[in-house]
């Protein structure tokens, strides 16, 4: 009966532990935003002419590395940012023109953006 007493001290420290809160960045408020830019595909000129997309606006995403512990600018934060931004629009696609880099700022050392296009293009059901 050694199990007995491993038992009973486990129900007690599980029990102990149900006083512990989590604390997280994805709260309700945020968990729309953290995950708005999976809602927009990125589609090349053809995809979007094929589905009859509605053009919605252009959109520029930016990649900001603010100062030198930061990680250097890239195209995948940048193009991430301007899909955020597309669905802003009430879009669901994005084509995207091109990537550069652009001069320092005072808030950031260096930065990449890039430019595209959103779209809306009907869901098939």
């Amino acid at each position: 009966m050694k199990t007995l007493p491993f038992i009973a001290f486990m129900l007690t420290l599980l029990n102990g532990c149900s006083l512990f809160q989590v604390n997280t960045n994805l709260d309700k408020k945020n968990f729309t935003e953290y995950f708005k830019p999976s809602s927009v595909a990125v589609m090349d000129k053809n995809q979007v002419l094929d589905a009859d997309g509605k053009p919605l606006g252009t959109v520029e995403g930016e990649s900001c590395q603010s100062d030198n512990t930061q990680p250097v600018p890239n195209i995948a934060d940048a193009q991430t940012d301007a899909r955020r931004k597309a669905a802003d629009l009430g879009g669901n696609a994005v084509v995207f023109s091109k990537c550069a880099p652009v001069p320092a700022t005072d808030t950031c050392i260096a930065s990449l953006v890039c430019y595209g296009q959103a779209y809306k293009i009907k869901e098939n059901n």
